[in-house]
């Protein structure tokens, strides 16, 4: 049994599926070595297998589970006697490191263990449902990736970061995330997030880069003009109004950053929207 679903709805870009799907596989069914371009986690329902990353082999059941991250060599390989069936979710999105790393999950632990009554699986059906119904609704499937990693968060995490514990640096990145979420439509510094966070401008820069990896200053650009290429799918608003509603009060800058950040610009980049939605 296989079935595949590809779901791509860049205009969503907090946290997207990608691909979602459920695999009963043959003795020493495999894949890999390769690379994706986006995180994947399987759930392994019944059987034996192993994945391979960083050189490592880990040999898994059911029951456990296994993240890929992109850009990382990986393969993974059904077992001969008893082939894993499993189901997996891809996504991608700003928010996608940051929750992961509130699991405990990464390249360097991608392994983890389920339950039933974590309902990790219930979750994986519902989306794989959706994405293979006749019309899939991307406000259902984003809302049933959310649904999923809570619970696998909740699963595998008893306790969230604590304020004022240094040696959890996750916590000040997840915190300045929320904050820039909050206020990109305004005045927005990095200096001004560090300040908000009481810790020192190049230590934010410092736990950006070591777990997002990229400056606080890309991640703002970033959002802005993700969230600027959500407004432009609106004709009712102009290329000032949607300017202003990401923090550019300069129109020519917000079109000149535009540009630079998606390769077209912003009356070009409506018009391609338009054209699609006609």
């Amino acid at each position: 049994m296989l079935e595949k679903y590809y779901i791509s709805k860049k205009e969503n870009t907090d946290l997207n599926v990608y691909r979602c799907g459920i695999e009963e596989c043959l003795p020493n069914h495999s894949w890999g070595p390769g690379v994706r371009d986006h995180y994947i986690i399987h759930l392994i329902i019944s059987g034996k297998g192993c994945f391979t990353v960083n050189g490592k082999t880990h040999n898994l059941e059911a029951g456990q589970g296994f993240l890929i991250c992109p850009g990382e060599i990986v393969s993974y390989k059904a077992d001969s006697i008893l082939p894993w069936k499993y189901s997996w979710v891809g996504f991608h999105g700003l928010k996608a490191r940051q929750i992961l790393k509130r699991a405990g999950l990464s390249v360097d632990d991608p392994i983890f263990s389920y339950h039933e009554r974590d309902l990790l699986v219930e979750s994986l059906e519902e989306m794989i449902t959706e994405a293979g119904s006749r019309r899939p609704s991307d406000l259902m499937l984003s809302g049933l990736l959310y649904q999923f990693l809570a619970r696998l968060v909740k699963c595998l995490q008893s306790e969230e970061p604590v304020a004022g514990k240094n040696s959890d640096s996750s916590f000040y990145v997840s915190k300045a995330v929320e904050y820039i979420e909050k206020t990109y439509s305004g005045p927005l510094s990095v200096s001004g997030i560090a300040n908000y966070l009481k810790i020192d401008r190049s230590y934010l820069s410092t736990l950006f880069s070591r777990h997002l990896g990229i400056s606080p200053r890309e991640f703002i650009i970033n959002y802005r003009m993700n969230k600027a290429c959500e407004l432009l799918g609106n004709p009712q608003l102009s290329i000032g109004d949607v300017a202003r509603s990401v923090g550019y009060e300069d129109p020519l800058q917000f079109s000149k950053t535009f540009k630079k950040e998606k390769g077209l610009s912003p009356s070009r980049y409506r018009t391609e929207i338009l054209n699609k939605i006609i």
